[in-house]
Order: structure tokens, then C-alpha cells, then sequence
């Protein structure tokens, strides 16, 4: 098949164009929390996203001030309170569908305000047994973790 020189570049143009929207399509399938995504791992909330504030049970607020975290009121203070804050920014859970029975066991409940986030991210935990299982009411989307998670995530002191 002979093609003139513009043939040629339009025959590249277009392969480069369905490259774009092939990995378009792979990313978009990924990234999207669908309902086929049981046993997947996700992070509880973005990695690259900053928090500013914390509230837990809308008793205990946690904000960040400079490069530090003040809670209010002081329960937890120093390291273990930086410890608690970056386990809320590196630990991810198994994507599992919603387990039955969590109508008995109470929840504790946890807002994140995200920098560039209008909305708050709402968070329902429920300790069970030996997993934690994490209920993110804005994705609506079951996360499943092992039950030490939960005390890096709410120290026993805050409880």
C-alpha cells in the first residue's frame, strides 16, 4: 500500500488519537468506584489530598495548624496525634460488599475536610469481631480492614 507523505501523517494522527482514548477508557474503568470492584484495594481517601480538619463524633475535632494538628479538646496531642492523622492518609481496605448484622453494633463517626473539597468526606466505622469495616457514605463504598487499623485510626484514648 503506497500512501503519499499526508496520508502517512493522518494514518499516525489517528492511531495516536485511539491510543489517547484507549487509555482514557482503561483509566476511567479503574479509577471509577463501580460495583465490580469487590476485592479491590483502595485507599481510604486520596493520597495527594491534604486534610484539614477531623471530627470525630462531632465531640473531637482535630484541624491542622502550619504543619502540626491541635485537637480540641486536647486528648490526644504530639506524635500519637501525627501518628493518627497519617494513618488516615496511608492505610487502604478490601472493597467488599455490605456485610449484614452492623444494625447492633454502634458506629463512631468521622468527617474529613479535604483541601479543595467543598464536600466533607463522612465516614461510618464499625469494629467487628476482628475487622474493621469502614462505610464511606459519599462513595458509598464497604471497605474491610484488620481490626489494629482501627486503633491507629481512633486511638483508644479518643474513645
Amino acid at each position: 500500500m503506497k500512501l503519499s507523505r499526508a496520508g502517512w501523517n493522518n494514518v499516525i494522527i489517528f492511531s495516536v488519537m485511539a491510543m489517547i482514548l484507549l487509555i482514557h477508557q482503561m483509566n476511567k474503568g479503574l479509577m471509577e468506584p463501580g460495583e465490580n470492584n469487590s476485592g479491590q484495594e483502595v485507599y481510604i481517601i486520596d493520597r495527594h489530598s491534604a486534610i484539614l480538619t477531623l471530627e470525630v463524633n462531632q465531640q473531637l475535632v482535630i484541624e491542622r495548624i502550619g504543619r502540626t494538628w491541635r485537637a480540641t479538646p486536647a486528648i490526644i496531642t504530639g506524635q500519637a496525634l501525627d501518628q493518627m492523622m497519617l494513618a488516615w492518609q496511608d492505610n487502604s481496605g478490601t472493597v467488599v460488599e455490605a456485610p449484614a448484622g452492623l444494625e447492633q453494633v454502634s458506629s463512631v463517626v468521622v468527617t474529613l475536610h479535604l483541601a479543595g473539597q467543598e464536600q466533607p468526606q463522612v465516614f461510618s466505622l464499625y469494629p467487628v469481631s476482628e475487622q474493621l469495616f469502614l462505610y464511606h457514605h459519599s462513595q458509598k463504598l464497604w471497605l474491610s480492614l484488620p481490626l489494629p487499623i482501627y486503633r491507629q485510626l481512633l486511638p483508644p484514648s479518643l474513645l
